[in-house]
């Protein structure tokens, strides 16, 4: 695992006074059926447009590259490598939704992967969703350095395929987690593992691929829906 670390109306006085009464409180009730409780707050975001000051990891090690470029967090993996990028300076995060968009680009599908870290409070503890070129998805954590497979490789007709863009959503509220792809919900479940910490970026790329190339872009992270 790689570790490289935002208005008068005339009349009396009384009648004034019970004018403004009425008025106020149209007001008032029209207000709370207009308005009603607040929707889901944006908590974070990444766009990628400029490379300049970014907080994301930016560079080059043994078996991958990561830069930004045309507004995208662009990745450069060689076979049999698996890096993956935390931000702290992101926020910590407990409930929220989180949404990001995945390219793939090059690569042999069967072994190629990437996706979304969260909660992670450390290298040893987090929890990872991964989709695959194939249509497949995964999600796993790590806690106290000890792997945990919560679903393995399973297909869904949400993914595309081969080389596009995929929208990754990741529903955390308490124990409860649900994931998303374009949309559509592939996997829900209730783990009380890690229940808070900061989010990442995450790929895979198995013994006998070519160089897989990814672009992550549009990162959101937003207060779940009251």
């Amino acid at each position: 695992m790689g570790r490289v670390e935002g208005p008068k109306k005339e009349g009396s006085v009384s009648k004034r006074v019970r004018w403004a009464g009425l008025i106020c409180i149209g007001l008032s009730l029209a207000g709370c059926q207009l308005f009603g409780p607040p929707g889901p707050q944006v908590l974070y975001e990444e766009r990628f447009s400029s490379a300049e000051n970014n907080p994301w990891w930016t560079g080059e090690q043994e078996g991958y590259r990561i830069w930004i470029a045309e507004g995208k967090y662009q990745w450069e993996v060689q076979p049999n490598m698996v890096p993956g990028v935390r931000c702290p300076s992101a926020g910590s995060f407990e409930d929220f939704v989180l949404t990001v968009e995945v390219e793939h680009r090059g690569g042999i599908p069967n072994k190629s992967g990437s996706g979304v870290i969260f909660r992670s409070t450390d290298w040893n503890n987090y929890y990872v969703f991964v989709i695959s070129p194939t249509g497949t998805f995964r999600v796993r954590k790590v806690v106290g350095g000890t792997w945990t497979t919560l679903k393995d490789w399973t297909a869904s007709p949400a993914i595309v395929q081969g080389v596009g863009v995929n929208r990754l959503t990741v529903i955390a509220v308490g124990p409860s987690l649900t994931f998303r792809v374009n949309d559509q919900e592939v996997y829900q479940t209730t783990d009380a593992s890690l229940t808070g910490g900061v989010i990442g970026l995450y790929a895979v790329s198995y013994t006998g691929n070519e160089v897989m190339r990814i672009a992550f872009d549009n990162i959101v992270v937003a207060s779940p829906a009251p």
